[in-house]
């Protein structure tokens, strides 16, 4: 997400947090019996994190065939020294999105709600909510502004990070905005969506957001160490978030999960990421309810970039890519090769403008799959 502004990074900033990544990432490739591929990976993101003086990541990848990589680089929390470790909860960002279309196409499928209803017959005071339906909401196609690129809102997260935001407060910097389009007419990723979709979820449930994700999602899929944090000092969150400062100083920024609630505040590890990856990627269980929809509308069948019920299909991976306050993701799988990649670092560092979670998925899926690259910088028309 385009959430903060672009930083501009200094040798002296990179010089202060890359000696552990570089000394954690040796001790990996020295061990003796490792394959090669696993040696070229580790390297790989080892140069790429020391690049843009990354503090810390977690990284995975499941091939067929071969043995899983996961591995942790640098530092959890840079003042106290204290390592990354594969097992840590990190917040994923965006992909949190894809949890709450996944408990509507929920109950879509248990008859109690229709995706074609309007929002207006379940929350009032919403923007043309008696023509944006259910559907256009988990298909990005509303047209209401995402309330994270709203001024207003990016200066009051600056102000007062530790401000917790009721849902309505998030929705008043998107409704105080025009559309910017007419309802169903085309694509616009708006975190306002999501929020909207988890308040229509506890209007028709009575259940608190949090807890229906956790009955209809996370625990019949055993997703057990997933959380949709509701805490500003949530006690799971054990590595800090970093960014660089206007005076090149890396800055741990907070991480306050009312601030994006539906569309950001789960929190989960690595090994639990890739399980809900090729859960994610399945919609089979949902065909019934969604034979009306297709996938991806005319105008955008000649982009290999496309949004699909809660994430993109990337040239061929199902899932999404992140950046939010000090923290970055990507939780993607292939459907073809079966193949998955899980990226956590608690840096929202950009590399030419660009994540450098994504920028890393891009060239780790130029090693596994030459063929269907997942391309960093790529948006559906």
């Amino acid at each position: 997400m385009n959430f903060l502004k672009r930083f501009f990074l200094s040798a002296v900033a990179v010089s202060s947090v890359t000696a552990v990544v570089s000394a954690q990432a040796t001790g990996f490739s020295g061990l003796s019996g490792l394959h090669s591929t696993t040696s070229l990976y580790t390297q790989y993101i080892a140069k790429s994190l020391h690049k843009v003086a990354v503090p810390g990541a977690i990284v995975g990848i499941w091939q067929v065939g071969r043995p899983p990589y996961l591995r942790a680089f640098g530092s959890a929390d840079v003042a106290e020294k204290t390592p990354m470790t594969t097992r840590m909860v990190m917040p994923v960002g965006q992909i949190s999105s894809a949890l709450t279309v996944r408990a509507i196409l929920e109950l879509a499928r248990a008859g109690k709600i229709q995706l074609q209803d309007t929002v207006s017959q379940y929350l009032q005071g919403v923007p043309e909510g008696k023509v944006i339906t259910v559907a256009d909401l988990a298909l990005m196609r509303s047209g209401l502004p995402d309330y994270l690129t709203d001024p207003a809102f990016i200066q009051e997260s600056k102000t007062h990070p530790e401000a917790r935001l009721s849902p309505e407060q998030l929705l008043h910097y998107s409704f105080a905005r025009p559309l910017l389009f007419k309802p169903g007419s085309r694509f616009a990723y708006s975190a306002t969506n999501s929020i909207l979709l988890g308040l229509i979820i506890e209007k028709v449930t009575g259940k608190p957001l949090s807890r229906v994700i956790t009955e209809q999602i996370l625990q019949p899929h055993k997703l057990r160490n997933t959380h949709f944090s509701t805490s500003f000092a949530d006690p799971l969150l054990e590595a800090r978030g970093y960014t660089v400062t206007d005076s090149t100083k890396l800055a741990a920024l907070p991480w306050n999960p009312s601030q994006f609630w539906a569309a950001g505040a789960v929190t989960a590890t690595a090994s639990d990421m890739q399980r809900w990856a090729k859960i994610n990627a399945d919609l089979q269980p949902y065909a019934q309810i969604l034979g009306p929809y297709q996938f991806h509308s005319a105008d955008e069948k000649n982009t290999r970039v496309h949004y699909r019920w809660g994430s993109l299909d990337n040239n061929g991976w199902i899932g999404s890519a992140s950046r939010q306050a000090g923290y970055e993701s990507v939780v993607i799988y292939a459907p073809k090769s079966k193949d998955t990649i899980v990226i956590f670092l608690n840096s929202d560092a950009t590399d030419q403008g660009v994540s450098v979670a994504a920028r890393l998925a891009q060239h780790l899926s130029r090693f596994i799959s030459p063929h269907a690259i997942f391309l960093a910088d790529a948006r559906p028309q």
